[in-house]
């Protein structure tokens, strides 16, 4: 009976292997920097199947993906800004540390939470 079993989750990264890690946005995703500075990022939102036959259902034309827009304050746009795909998750940090006269322990904490989100969201990946 294999129809409840549930799915295995990936093992997690270790610190060292997350930290040596290159974010990288995703290609599908658009954004522009407002005249305020701030980074608006729109992606299409992902739905599960249910979610999506109900959303097919009432929606008035199938062509239409749902989308989101997602405002990031100033340090997520400086965070966001910085992600070329070339610089590791550390030298973030070290960056991110610098400019903003933080310790690398709250950059590290602060832009791995960050990394995080956006990646639940699809808006990155990890390379």
């Amino acid at each position: 009976m294999g129809l409840f079993r549930k799915k295995r989750k990936q093992p997690a990264l270790t610190r060292d292997q997350a930290l040596a890690c290159t974010p990288v946005r995703n290609d599908i995703v658009s954004w522009e920097v407002l005249e305020s500075g701030l980074v608006r990022i729109e992606y299409v939102l992902v739905l599960k199947p249910f979610l999506k036959s109900i959303s097919e259902r009432f929606s008035s034309s199938n062509d239409d993906l749902p989308t989101r827009k997602l405002e990031l304050d100033a340090l997520g746009s400086q965070v966001w800004q910085m992600i070329d795909g070339s610089r590791t998750t550390a030298q973030l940090v070290e960056e991110f540390a610098r400019l903003q006269k933080i310790s690398n322990q709250e950059a590290e904490q602060s832009i791995t939470l960050f990394l995080r989100e956006l990646g639940k969201r699809g808006l990155i990946a990890l390379g």
